[in-house]
């Protein structure tokens, strides 16, 4: 087994000491042009640095600079990127004999900016001065640049490349044409962020890993420090573009391939790259850190597409993107990150329907102009229902404290951002201190700037193996999300597992319908133990399956009879029926393949982990082992039978008994949960529409009733002028003369 340098080793500070000055030392480019890389021209320019008040620039620590470029010159404002840069970067390599070594690479503070160009509205700019002069992409006027430091130059120049501002190519993604067709099939109204509620936009955090692959070691000749740099201009340009999401980039991670790739990559597909390299994540490089979503460069170009990606952010199975690198160009390779990582957050390819800031060449379709309407709609969507990972603030870095940086920072009662921002919020002043009245402006226990009531369920409880949380009345936050202890009972003597109850039959009726059961044995015997993409115990990599051992073959893939009629399926869905003559069954189930995860097509029929494979026994990563890998040590009496044990082993005690044991009176929940509150009696929906339908009637009748007097004495009055009149001419009448 190979060894790993943690911080504890002695022989670890020399090479600490040697990339300290490797990366402190200025990296330079030589003038190399090659249209095929997407550098249409170049120009060589001296930027001059302009200076400020020194009262300005110490609170605002912006810097500008005048460029010239096609003959014209332009005022470049900057201003410090705060995205997160992790305190102690995380830097794995390797030694020529294979062996793993961390280093935290030393980096200013201070050297990460964005910014615009004076007179040019659309104009962007993401540079990095972290190793000396100024690297990165300019946006100038509809036109892109990639400017870096000339190499051995006395005199800060640089070299300015004019980039293609084509579309990308049709070919960037590994999605297939009929699943782009499926996509204009299913086309939904579009919307604008704006039509989203506030609650959808609090700041959100992406914590990531990057890999470089070995041919783009050797392509850099070999240089740590160029690799270095390289990953930090494209997390700054991964962070320009999730900032329209209210998120933003935390680099915790690099990983360089300084002895070689890791696994085999001659091959023809970029998506064999990625099958493999999301194994490679979950076997080797998640016991060493965990993160919310890694990405590969591989220095290769292949046939299929620039870039894959597999799974969803947040998940650590089997999850994670490639692109390639491979060339001098970082905007493209940039550019297909963010559109592999917008797959991540379930975003799809846009359609004809689909547009941003009046375009329609958008990221994730054959654009670089930013994120579609369509894509808001998905990804806000996506983070209501998941993507938790995303709410958790990362250790916070080399971040220049400030008021006005969208962070929660000591001495700040909150902080709404930029001065537009902060004009829309109701509950946050610009200098970060709550408006008056208010107590707080975000959080699930917060509304119209107030602390929810104690007791108002600010998490539903999802399911049976899931446990409700509540405001405490004195805080904006809600508390943890808790669920059952794994190994409690439930349904089906089933287990609940990891927020779930874990069952067959459910799984069956949930895929097939309410009638449908589990299979006897005999069906999982017959489909696992053959290694197909309908039965197996794993995939190993693209059309490479594990065969299920017979002892395993209840936590292959699912098997289902009594199945009446074959449900709508999501497209692409592979179902397989199976005759057992002899037994008379016919089993159903369904296929799946490494090919389909970049669809986004989730796979249905593998059996979860926690489902029950026999007594006593549950599958965990397709192998049948004992329950008493759960350490499930809840008896009935530690919450004295009112009660059951969380997540975090503590009592969640049933209404009218109070935790921690369940042993006095109250409401109910734990430690954990919040306080629940006394429980007010819901009216069932049928007494509602029945209230409803009496209150209706009343109204009704009282509106004829009124109706009926307001005719009856309409009619009076046109009435009584007749009588009037009538009167009258008798009276007349009796005092003419008689004869």
């Amino acid at each position: 087994m190979k060894s790993v340098r943690t911080s504890l080793s002695q022989g670890r500070w020399l090479p600490v000491l040697v990339l300290e000055v490797l990366l402190v030392d200025s990296l330079g480019e030589d003038i190399i042009l090659h249209p095929e890389w997407g550098f249409d021209s170049y120009e060589i320019t001296i930027p001059k640095k302009l200076s400020f008040r020194v009262e300005e620039q110490s609170v605002t620590r912006h810097e500008s600079y005048l460029l010239k470029l096609k003959g014209k010159k332009h005022v470049l404002h900057l201003w410090p990127r705060r995205f997160l840069l992790s305190r102690h970067l995380r830097l794995f390599s390797f030694t020529e004999q294979g062996e793993l070594m961390e280093d935290n690479p030393y980096i200013p503070k201070v050297c990460n900016y964005m910014g615009s160009v004076e007179g040019s509205p659309e104009s962007e700019a993401t540079l990095s001065t972290c190793m000396g002069g100024l690297r990165g992409i300019l946006k100038i006027d509809d036109e892109l640049y990639q400017i870096e430091p000339l190499k051995d130059s006395s005199r800060f120049e640089h070299v300015v490349y004019l980039l293609n501002n084509e579309h990308i190519s049709n070919r960037t993604c590994g999605l297939t044409d009929d699943e782009v067709e499926r996509q204009i099939a299913q086309h939904e109204n579009v919307a604008r962020i704006r039509d989203f509620p506030g609650h959808y936009k609090h700041q959100k955090y992406l914590e990531l890993t990057m890999l470089f692959d070995h041919s783009r070691y050797l392509f850099v000749n070999s240089n740590v420090t160029q690799i270095v740099s390289d990953a930090i201009l494209l997390t700054g340009i991964l962070d320009t573009y999730v900032q329209e999401f209210s998120m933003r980039i935390n680099l915790q991670a690099l990983e360089i391939w300084t002895d070689e790739d890791k696994f085999i990559t001659e091959v023809p597909l970029l998506s064999q790259i990625a099958g493999s390299f999301v194994f490679y994540r979950h076997d080797n490089l998640n016991r060493r850190i965990r993160t919310d979503w890694a990405h590969l460069y591989v220095k290769r170009e292949y046939v299929d597409s620039f870039g894959w990606s597999y799974g969803g952010t947040c998940t650590q199975t089997y999850s994670g993107s490639v692109s390639s690198f491979p060339n001098l160009n970082i905007l493209g390779p940039g550019t297909w990150t963010v559109h592999e990582l917008g797959h991540s957050f379930k975003i799809q390819h846009d359609t004809e329907y689909c547009q941003c800031k009046g375009k329609t060449s958008c990221i994730m379709g054959t654009g670089r102009t930013g994120w579609s309407n369509c894509s808001f709609i998905t990804y806000f969507r996506a983070i209501n229902v998941g993507l938790s990972c995303l709410n958790n603030i990362p250790e916070i870095g080399f971040v220049l404290k400030s008021c006005g940086n969208s962070i929660v920072e000591e001495n700040e009662e909150c902080d709404c951002g930029s001065k537009g921002d902060c004009e829309k919020d109701k509950c946050c002043q610009p200098d970060c201190k709550l408006k008056p009245g208010a107590n707080c402006n975000i959080g699930l226990c917060c509304h119209d700037c107030q602390f929810r009531p104690s007791g108002y369920v600010c998490r539903q409880q999802e399911n049976e193996c899931d446990l409700a949380e509540y405001c405490n009345g004195t805080s904006n936050l809600c508390p943890d999300d808790t669920y059952k202890q794994d190994g409690t009972p439930c349904k089906y003597e089933a287990h609940c597992f990891g927020k779930g109850c874990r069952s067959r039959i459910m799984q069956c009726q949930r895929i097939f319908g309410s009638d449908a059961m589990d299979a006897p044995n005999q069906c999982y015997d017959a489909v696992n133990l053959i290694g197909d993409q309908y039965g197996n115990c794993g995939i190993r990599a693209v059309a490479v399956f594990t065969q299920c051992r017979k002892v395993n073959s209840l936590c292959g893939r699912l098997q289902c009879i009594n199945v009446k009629m074959v449900p709508d399926m999501p497209d692409h869905t592979l179902i397989i029926n199976t005759h057992l003559k002899k037994e008379n069954l016919m089993c159903w189930g369904t296929g799946y393949h490494l090919g389909m995860k970049p669809m986004g097509i989730p796979d249905l029929g593998v059996i979860n982990d926690g489902t029950p494979c026999g007594q006593n026994q549950i599958c965990i990563n397709r192998n049948c082992v004992n329950i008493s890998i759960l350490r499930y040590d809840c008896l009935p009496e530690k919450c004295n039978r009112r009660g059951v044990c969380n997540n975090k082993k503590n009592c969640h005690c049933m209404y009218g008994w109070a935790p921690p044991f369940c042993e006095e009176e109250g409401y109910g929940g734990s430690i954990d949960s919040g306080p629940p509150g006394p429980l007010i009696p819901e009216v069932p929906s049928s007494v509602q529409i029945v209230s409803i339908m009496i209150l209706r009637l009343i109204f009704l009748v009282i509106s004829v009733i009124v109706v009926f007097f307001m005719q009856k004495k309409l009619k009076e009055k046109e009435k009584s002028p007749n009588i009037l009149e009538d009167e009258k001419s008798q009276a007349k009448d009796d005092m003419k003369p008689k004869n």
